[in-house]
């Protein structure tokens, strides 16, 4: 789970920095700006202790200055050179990178590409929150959003950076003249004040969100909009914690051509600007196909259905990428609420993450636009506190109690519903790459018939279903004959007793009813 770092992961000038954090540079004197001059004619040129060779651009803050950022994959002395546009020499140093245990920025896992991994090769259990207006100026409790969002093991927050799901006025004067560096300055202050605290938890910022203008201005070749573009990418993504969704809601039945052709050379724009290589993905509607897989910027599947406890999209999906697949969007606590959020989201995270995919969660309103009981940027205990929420959180750090003292990771780990009897509303099972080990959730609903429905038809029996008060037998077909089975508590994250297998085909009779949790090694 996200914990606090006692190294430095932003540091400047001559000081020591840090492998996987971020380091920057100042520039005052004749470049110094104003936000009518928002991106410097100031290229700067790292060369890397590999002989790799990375150019950026400076850019201004709201106080005037202009300040170049790389971020640190590698350790060892860097050096650095800014030019003008003219290419005169204006400054040139060195870095002394330290080794580190900072995890560094997000990527597709070397072992797996259906899994994640730190930049430090560290594994990454995909815990995913939903905060889009996070970022917002006027919300005043994003401190205890991400002081509890940590306490509760979220690991990435969907965020939005436009003011409003369809408006990303926000990014510019009142005018449409300059940027609004003083907007850009907050959401800055809100990455940083996370990162400095919880370097695992990471924040895929969404950058044009449902602004379909933005998006034709982009590839119409609007000088403002590409300035803003560079100016994020110049800015943010040096940061270890962040990386891109590039528009939500591309729908291809409904979005003109020139809409996709914009989030296309986006992508490109992205890609090949921001040298640091952050993951890019872009969301659809509910039930889409994910349209950008072959698009070599493409890092990730970001899809949206319902009612996934099964997780029965992933193996559609599967077919068609390679990719890390996410599910950025099922029920919430209040939208399309199931009646017991605590089982649903237990549930749907065991589910998807023995699926092979990676889920996420999503409590109150966060668009900004909602009001009263059910919306509102809060931390997630102060939500559960006031009564906003029904607990649907609670039980998400035993999942991470549960891999941190069995696998570590889920990386080579293979999706076997097989070994379960093939009824995935009931139980869920994996299998490791040796097939030496198993992890089987026991889902045990109190409602599992007719669970049916295509794009939101039919019943969900997810939506009323509750964990049985009942004991529950189910049957094992192992991939081995001889091994140990022990129990684990998904709502207490405590284990209970373990059992000899002596035999394949084992049935299995749970420690008391509900849910639970059983991990396999062959013996």
């Amino acid at each position: 789970m996200p914990t606090p770092s006692d190294q430095e992961v932003l540091s400047s000038g001559t000081e020591t920095a840090y492998r996987g954090g971020c380091h920057q540079l100042e520039f005052s004197g004749e470049h110094v700006v104003t936000a009518k001059q928002p991106a410097l004619p100031l290229n700067l040129t790292f060369t890397l202790p590999s002989g790799a060779r990375i150019s950026a651009k400076a850019f201004a803050r709201n106080d005037g200055k202009a300040i170049a950022r790389c971020y640190l994959p590698e350790s060892g002395e860097w050096r650095w050179e800014a030019k003008s546009s003219a290419g005169k020499g204006v400054a040139s140093g060195r870095i002394q990178v330290e080794d580190s245990s900072l995890p560094g920025k997000l990527r597709v896992s070397l072992k797996d590409t259906r899994q994640f991994q730190y930049d430090s090769a560290s594994p990454y259990l995909h815990i995913g929150d939903t905060a889009e207006a996070l970022l917002s100026p006027d919300q005043e409790n994003w401190q205890a959003y991400i002081d509890q969002a940590a306490q509760a093991g979220f690991t990435k927050i969907r965020v939005r950076l436009p003011e409003t799901a369809t408006s990303a006025a926000n990014f510019y004067d009142s005018n449409r003249k300059h940027l609004n560096l003083a907007f850009w300055d907050e959401v800055e202050t809100r990455l940083l004040y996370a990162l400095e605290r919880f370097p695992g938890i990471q924040f895929q910022l969404d950058l044009f969100a449902q602004d379909r203008d933005e998006l034709e201005r982009f590839e119409e070749g609007d000088p403002l909009t590409h300035l803003v573009v560079n100016y994020a990418c110049e800015r943010l993504s040096p940061l270890a914690n962040v990386h891109w969704c590039l528009a939500t809601e591309i729908d291809p039945a409904k979005d003109s051509a020139v809409t996709l052709q914009a989030l296309s050379r986006l992508g490109k724009t992205i890609y090949e600007q921001a040298p640091w290589h952050s993951l890019i993905t872009c969301g659809q509607p509910r039930y889409a196909s994910f349209l950008f897989d072959r698009e070599k910027w493409c890092g990730l599947t970001s899809l949206a259905s319902l009612g996934q406890v099964d997780g029965s999209f992933v193996p559609e999906n599967a077919k068609l990428t390679r990719k890390p697949i996410v599910l950025d969007a099922d029920r919430a606590e209040h939208a399309l609420a199931p009646l017991q959020p605590r089982f649903y989201f237990r549930r749907l995270f065991w589910g998807l993450l023995l699926s092979g995919a990676h889920p996420t969660y999503h409590g109150l309103n966060t668009s900004g636009q909602g009001h009263g009981h059910k919306a509102g940027i809060y931390g997630y205990y102060d939500a559960c506190h006031a009564g906003r929420l029904q607990s649907g959180a609670h039980d998400l750090l035993h999942i991470h109690t549960f891999i941190r003292e069995t696998c570590e990771t889920l990386e080579g780990w293979v999706a076997d519903d097989s070994i379960s009897g093939n009824k995935p509303l009931l139980c869920k099972s994996m299998r490791s790459a040796e097939s030496d080990q198993c992890i089987v959730y026991i889902a045990n609903p109190d409602a599992a018939d007719g669970h049916s429905g295509k794009n939101g038809e039919g019943f969900y029996s997810d939506q009323n279903a509750s964990a049985s008060d009942i004991f529950t037998t189910f049957n094992l077909e192992l991939p081995f004959a001889i091994g140990k089975a022990k129990w684990f508590s998904p709502t207490r994250g405590e284990w209970n007793g373990e059992v000899e297998i002596t035999k394949a085909s084992t049935i299995f009779l749970t420690p008391e009813p509900g849910d639970w949790i059983l991990w396999i090694q062959r013996g």
